[in-house]
């Protein structure tokens, strides 16, 4: 039950299959500038109209990319792949999107930087959402190992785990909605986003800029 923070910090690659796959026809900054915006709306927002402009994909398709990321974002980082927890693991993703769908960014107007690469400034809110809650679940996490150790939970080793995860992951559920619920924007910030336009009309972003996006809008920088 440790490590949360850096665990949280690598799940922000997971969010990126959203994105990695959109291209789309480009002939000038305005498509780029579109391009990010989609982008963002479909692993925020869930949003799909702009995604289908670069990516060949139906609705149905592009739903379940969203889902998918959220729910690997949940499984692998929150709730764990056990089945028993499927209802929690709902929960979570419904809380998920929530805190998600609050982000508040805005997609300025695309630059061109030279013939084939633009530049788009995003000004945005980080949240304090993820920095509250991780705080709280390290006391959350001291309390069940000591309450381990002052013989709180019976039976084998395996059924004293399972008790403290159930345990773990029930509270933890709470603390986040309770930081959700406290969650306050931050000071406004920018980021500049690169899309490179390849070959005669395909559209590009570096994942590695849009994983420090999302780090930076979630404020786990600020860890």
């Amino acid at each position: 039950m440790k490590g949360y923070k850096r665990r949280c910090l690598a799940v922000i690659m997971l969010i990126c299959v959203l994105a990695s796959g959109m291209t789309g026809c480009s002939q000038n900054a305005e498509d780029a500038s579109a391009y990010v915006q989609a982008d963002l709306d479909l692993i925020f927002q869930g949003e799909k109209e702009g995604a289908k402009q670069f990516i060949e994909a139906s609705d149905k398709e592009l739903e379940e990319m969203y889902e998918n990321g959220i729910t690997a974002f949940v499984e692998n980082y929150l709730t764990g792949t056990d089945d028993s927890q499927q209802t929690l693991t709902e929960s979570y993703a419904y809380l998920v999107k929530e805190i998600f769908r609050a982000m508040r960014y805005q997609v300025g107007e695309g630059k061109k930087k030279n013939g084939s690469i633009f530049e788009v400034e995003v000004q945005y809110e980080p949240v304090d959402v993820f920095t509250t809650f991780i705080p709280k679940l390290q006391q959350e996490t001291d309390r069940i190992e000591q309450a381990a150790k002052n013989g709180k939970y019976e039976g084998t080793d395996e059924e004293i785990q399972q008790a403290m995860m159930s345990e773990y992951l029930i509270n933890s559920y709470k603390l986040l909605k309770e930081s959700y619920i406290e969650m306050d924007y931050l000071e406004k910030e920018t980021y500049t986003f690169t899309v490179t336009k390849e070959g005669r009309d395909s559209l590009s972003m570096d994942e590695d800029e849009i994983n420090t996006f999302i780090v930076r809008i979630l404020a786990l920088d600020k860890l």
